[in-house]
């Protein structure tokens, strides 16, 4: 699944420094607060959805509720995908190590479906 969400990424404008880091985000320097803020309920969405408050005050410090519950839907939607894929053996990126990008199909348009035509920054995702 990491290829399909570096290709979404670079549709929607992150930097190449940004989608590079994402494997080692608790680490790297590229990524602000509210992005870190972001990348970790994600990660607790994936593991299991229990969050911590204080990493729920955060978010709700420059997220709105409706804000939250978009990006909530979107990081579970993904979450159902990849379960799916997995079971029925139809990763595009069906390899030992699945946090390393391959090329994508030459038919292949970077647009990700999810994007509405608004700025990326009025998203409150990563821009």
């Amino acid at each position: 699944m990491f290829s399909q969400h570096c290709k979404s990424l670079r549709g929607l404008k992150v930097s190449e420094e940004k989608i590079a880091s994402i494997p080692t985000w608790q680490v790297a320097t590229c990524y602000d607060e509210k992005e870190r803020a972001v990348l970790a309920y994600a990660d607790c969405l994936a593991l299991g959805g229990r969050t911590p408050d204080a990493l729920f005050d955060k978010l709700k410090s420059f997220l709105s509720d409706e804000e939250i519950l978009e990006f909530t839907y979107i990081v579970a939607l993904y979450d159902m995908h990849a379960m799916m894929t997995k079971a029925l053996r139809l990763e595009f990126d069906d390899r030992d190590d699945p946090i390393v990008e391959i090329a994508a199909p030459t038919d292949f348009s970077a647009r990700d479906f999810l994007d509405t035509g608004r700025p990326v920054a009025d998203l409150g995702f990563i821009a």
